[in-house]
């Protein structure tokens, strides 16, 4: 956790130091005055709907040993530190960058269109067997969370994985700006945020932003599997190795089977090394993620078996085929962090295994695929005809089309239900559930679906 003068602080954010003593130190940072803890530096930002200005004073009172803000404070105590600057998000940027200088440590930045976050969190429990490892959570992966993140770095670390996300050209290097990475891994290129970028390529290319940041002396993980990060290949400046199940693939899985109920299981084959592996959560796609934490773990000399202990102990975070006993007896997959084609489709995948009588999907809008939405939509629903789902559910006008996708296919009208909102698909669930079925919840991120999720918890 950061440690510093107030005048060194202010000498990297530009800014003026207003009030307090400048060789007075502070421990730590926050931008939410109901979290602050005492000692810790207070970042006012600016907002729309909320402007961190208003809250300046509340965290005094909790113990706050300053502020950064982008104008005055009335009344506030000449002993406590008060430091202005241009732009709070930009110098709150700066001073997490000189943060992350001070450590001499792996940084693995992590993007892709899908599994990022599942990749993340192997790659960290990999790289935790070779001592404490940094990981950002939750949503902490863009221009406010990322910093935040680096500012909890100490000494005892020994690695930090970064997972980036991007909404548009340009974020991404301006987060490998920040975070200096000196190791990359791009899961895959898909159309999620094609709305916004207009193209595949264009989703490329920012997401290749992550490659370019790579010094000579790094490196990058890529997905042997997927054309686009073959092509981008050729940007880092960095040792590249790919990952995939084909002969050509630097890190290759072999053998891969499910065990049931329980994760998979598979050979790697690195070289002429070799090592029997498990990871505790299904579908052949999350093999592919743990490809990628071989290759971080094996290019910063770890040996096979030991990152076979780190991938044995994964967790996931919450909301990525999370499994929990239902009402009635039934098991539900909540997947609900984000959808996309390609997701949803190994999601389906995972439901088709974990079915022990029934199989229902409850599946919301997959949105930002802007012209690729109703095929997207319609392909989504045909694989859930194909795979023979027993029931499926639709929440919202774009995953209407799903429903049209599967009953073109030849899945049976009485089968589908098609929901305006969460509510009514709950309460069609609950008229439908029977002990053993196994139901799959997943959406886009803004239909919120964890709310039927949570709704089918058991007491």
């Amino acid at each position: 956790m950061i440690l510093m003068t107030f005048e060194e602080a202010y000498r990297v954010m530009r800014g003026k130091l207003l009030s307090g003593d400048p060789a007075a130190q502070f421990r730590g940072v926050s931008i939410d005055s109901r979290q602050i803890k005492p000692g810790e530096l207070f970042f006012a930002f600016p907002g729309q709907r909320v402007d961190g200005h208003q809250f300046v004073v509340e965290a005094l009172g909790k113990g706050a040993a300053g502020a950064v803000v982008m104008r005055k404070v009335h009344r506030w105590p000449q002993d406590k530190a008060l430091i202005l600057v241009d732009d709070t998000l930009k110098a709150f940027q700066s001073l997490s960058r000189y943060h992350r200088r001070q450590f001499e440590i792996p940084v693995i930045g992590v993007t892709g269109s899908n599994g990022k976050t599942t990749t993340k969190d192997m790659i960290a429990s990999v790289l935790a067997e070779s001592g404490p490892t940094l990981k950002n959570s939750a949503n902490f992966n863009n221009e406010i969370g990322l910093p935040l993140t680096i500012f909890h770095l100490s000494y005892s670390h020994k690695a930090t994985v970064l997972e980036m996300a991007m909404r548009g050209r340009g974020e991404i290097a301006e987060l490998c700006y920040i975070a200096q990475p000196t190791g990359a891994v791009i899961t895959n290129i898909g159309p999620a945020h094609y709305e916004l970028l207009g193209s595949l390529e264009n989703i490329a290319r920012a997401k290749g932003e992550l490659l370019e940041a790579i010094p000579p002396t790094g490196f990058a993980v890529l997905n042997g599997e997927d054309q686009w990060c073959i092509r981008l290949a050729s940007r880092c400046r960095g040792k590249v190795l790919f990952y995939g199940r084909g002969d050509n693939a630097d890190i290759r899985a072999l053998d891969v089977r499910p065990v049931t109920g329980e994760g998979m299981a598979f050979t790697v084959r690195v070289g002429t090394d070799k090592e029997s592996m498990f990871i505790p959560v299904l579908g052949e796609h999350n093999v592919l993620n743990a490809l990628a934490a071989v290759g971080v773990g094996y290019q910063l000399g770890m040996s096979l078996q030991a990152i076979a202990r780190g991938l044995k102990k994964v967790r996931l975070s919450p909301m990525r085929l999370e499994k929990f006993k239902g009402i009635n007896d039934t098991m539900i997959i909540n997947d609900a962090y984000n959808a996309n084609p390609a997701s949803t489709k190994a999601s389906l995948k995972v439901l088709q295994h974990l079915r022990k009588t029934r199989a229902i999907a409850v599946l919301g809008n997959m949105l930002e695929l802007g012209p690729l939405a109703e095929q997207g939509h319609r392909e989504v629903g045909e694989t859930v005809a194909d795979l023979g789902i027993d029931y499926l559910f639709t929440v919202g006008d774009l995953a209407e089309k799903i429903a049209r996708g599967a009953l073109e296919r030849g899945m049976p009208e009485e089968k589908i239900r098609v929901c305006r909102d969460n509510q009514e698909a709950w309460q069609g669930l609950q008229q439908l559930l029977r002990p053993g079925d196994v139901v799959l919840i997943k959406g886009s991120r803004g239909m919120k679906m964890e709310e039927i999720a949570d709704r089918l918890r058991a007491e």
